[in-house]
C-alpha cells in the first residue's frame, strides 16, 4: 500500500514555565489510541506514561534552551506533531 503524508493523529501542545529558575514543560495531547505513550525530548526518550493527555517534564536546568517534544504511541513511530518550547 502507498504511504501518504497525513496530519498526525496525535495533537501535541507544550507550555514552558520556570520554577525557581528551572525549566519545566507541561505537555498536553489528544488523539493517541494506546494505553500509554512515549514522551520524546530532542530526539531522546524521557518517559513512558499513561495516555491521560497530560505530562509535566521537570527538566531542572537553567538558562537558555530549546526543547522539541513529540508524543508517540508506545513502541511505535506513530507520533504527534513537534511542539517546541524555547527558554
Amino acid at each position: 500500500s502507498a504511504t501518504t503524508d497525513v496530519a498526525p493523529a496525535i495533537a501535541l501542545s507544550a507550555f514552558g514555565f520556570k520554577v525557581k529558575g528551572k525549566h519545566n514543560v507541561d505537555l498536553t495531547w489528544s488523539g493517541a489510541g494506546s494505553a500509554s505513550v512515549d514522551i520524546w525530548r530532542n530526539g531522546g526518550l524521557v518517559a513512558t506514561t499513561t495516555n491521560d493527555g497530560v505530562y509535566t517534564d521537570n527538566i531542572g536546568t537553567k538558562g537558555g534552551a530549546t526543547y522539541n517534544y513529540m508524543v508517540c504511541e508506545t513502541g511505535t513511530q506513530d507520533c504527534s506533531n513537534t511542539a517546541t518550547v524555547t527558554f
